[in-house]
């Protein structure tokens, strides 16, 4: 255990067991810790020991983190708890399980469209959120933005750092600290000049991270802090369609006005940004887990039974030839556990029909499987890496082919006899299945590709996504049901506490104007109840 940690945990022990550091930066190291007494995981950020040190640093921090605290978003990590004594300053926080944006990047290269618009909408709630409350983050970055493992949701972390838009305080110091808070590489022009700022400011932030999740590069860079900052106020950043052509110029025009030199250019708050997106369409559907189990099942029933059916044919002929039926009862084998697979499916499609779904809504969402499968294949044909290890298999795979199909020809008709192929040996035979097999492996090699679709996956498409597919799954039965499906599109968060989350942006209209009628005296009566309690 380092010095720094055992120190922590001479200090904090009574409060966190600490596990082990998590990350650390400029401002301040994190640790995976143990909540004692609540018994939960944390994330632990402690400060910079000058934050302890200096009183106007601390009771800024301390105010700004307080108001963080009351923070209750989906897309923004909780404050639980500050810790503020024997020359430690830290704050325990809700403990994410996945990574940052830009570990993520780091890893797997850019986004694709569908994760790059999820991105945008998750942090463009939470920062609606915090606009909304007189808070402005000032250091959006793709480490301070976490997408969960579990769900992919993003969440912007590190409040406690951002500086109100309107100064609560006129106390020496207090007012001039945040000047120096932030990141230049995603600092606005505004922000790097030291002028006021406002939600804005985020969102040129947040464009920046946008830019740099789609295209794997940081758009602003420089071989100093000063000169980075230089670039930020005078600089155009380049149009994302510039580096990304495969992406809707929607969303790369989206992009590009969060990336706007002047304030007044870009959006006028975060709730816009996601009203844009909803716009064009491109934020796509939440698939439901019951659609992304039964696709895989249907496409494995599709491909086994076309394979049973070719090896009937085969077997059928080599009945007639020969009397040979080996290959018809393996027919039958395969044709058995794909049916019973079939069976299995259609079952579960009869279920989704009884809550709700009709056919169509079935065949669209196991679409978007499948498109969701082809978006990832066109992020993976512009990796240059990727394609370059692509192209010197297929030229390994093909001189392995040809050598082992021309060694097989050669093999078999050396010791073809009477019709019928007789190795002499082991040697022999392990050498011709040995060269059997290593063919059978190049055509492998050469008929999957990592950029485009794979034969059961055309046969997904062929069969449960056309005519006879529907057909099929209106003879499954389990006719809909008079409640309609859990909603498809993904709604803005909500929240449960005495914050509200901004209004959704796109909801659904009342029947009639009666039921509208109804629902502003409903509204009505809350609003002169509330009143009558404060008065």
């Amino acid at each position: 255990m380092s010095d720094d940690l055992s120190a922590l945990s001479r200090t904090l022990g009574d409060r966190y067991l600490i596990e082990r550091e998590l990350g650390r930066g400029g401002m301040g190291t994190v640790y995976l810790a143990r909540d004692r007494r609540l018994d939960r995981p944390v994330a632990l950020k402690v400060l910079p020991p000058e934050f302890a040190a200096e009183s106007d640093l601390r009771e800024r921090f301390l105010r700004e983190t307080r108001l963080a605290a009351g923070f209750s978003h989906p897309n923004i990590v909780p404050v639980f708890a500050i810790e503020d004594g024997d020359g430690v300053l830290a704050f325990a926080m809700g403990y994410v399980e996945g990574e940052s944006v830009a570990a993520r990047v780091a890893r797997d290269g850019p986004l694709s469209r569908r994760d790059a618009v999820r991105l945008l909408q998750d942090v463009s709630y939470a920062l609606a959120y915090a606009h909304g409350r007189g808070v402005v983050h000032r250091d959006i970055k793709p480490d301070n933005i976490m997408i969960e493992r579990a769900t992919g949701r993003a969440l912007v972390m590190d409040f406690g750092i951002a500086r109100a838009i309107t100064p609560v305080t006129n106390r020496p110091g207090l007012t001039r600290i945040g000047e120096v808070v932030g990141t230049p590489e995603y600092m606005s022009p505004e922000q790097a000049a030291g002028d006021a700022i406002d939600g804005r400011s985020d969102l040129y932030s947040l464009g920046l991270v946008a830019w740099f999740t789609m295209t794997g590069r940081t758009a602003v860079t420089g071989e100093s802090t000063q000169r980075i900052l230089v670039k930020q106020l005078t600089e155009t950043i380049p149009p994302l369609a510039s580096l990304r052509s495969d992406l809707p110029s929607a969303l790369c025009d989206v992009v590009d006005r969060c990336c706007a030199k002047e304030a007044d250019d870009r959006f006028p708050n975060a709730e816009a940004v996601v009203e844009a997106l909803d716009a064009t369409q491109l934020a796509t559907p939440d698939i439901p887990v019951a659609m992304r189990l039964l696709a895989p099942e249907l496409s494995s029933a599709a491909t086994r039974t076309v394979v049973s059916v070719l090896v009937f044919a085969v077997g059928s002929a080599m009945i007639v030839r020969n009397g040979n039926g080996n290959l018809f009862t393996i027919a039958i084998v395969i044709a058995a556990t794909a049916w019973t697979g079939m069976l299995s499916s259609l079952r579960e499609v009869r279920r989704l029909r009884a809550t709700g779904y009709t056919v169509e809504e079935v065949q669209r969402l196991l679409g978007l499987t499948l498109a969701e499968r082809d978006e990832e294949r066109d992020r993976r044909a512009t990796d240059v890496a990727l394609v370059k290890r692509r192209h010197r298999l297929v030229i390994v795979s093909t001189g392995l082919l040809i050598w082992q199909g021309v060694t097989l020809i050669g093999m078999v008709r050396k010791v073809r006899v009477g019709g019928n192929v007789s190795f002499d040996g082991r040697v022999a035979t392990v050498a011709f299945y040995a060269s059997l097999l290593a063919t059978a492996l190049a055509i492998a090699v050469l008929s999957s590709s990592p950029f485009r679709r794979s034969i059961s996956e055309r046969l997904f498409g062929a069969v449960w996504l056309s005519g006879f597919g529907r057909r099929v799954f209106r003879l499954a039965g389990g006719g809909a049901a008079t409640t309609p499906p859990a909603v498809l599109r993904r709604a803005a968060p909500s929240v449960t506490t005495q914050h509200t989350a901004p209004t959704p942006l796109a909801s659904t209209p009342p029947a009639s104007l009666s039921g509208l009628a109804d629902d502003v005296r409903q509204l009505r009566a809350r609003i002169e109840a509330l009143e009558s309690r404060t008065s």
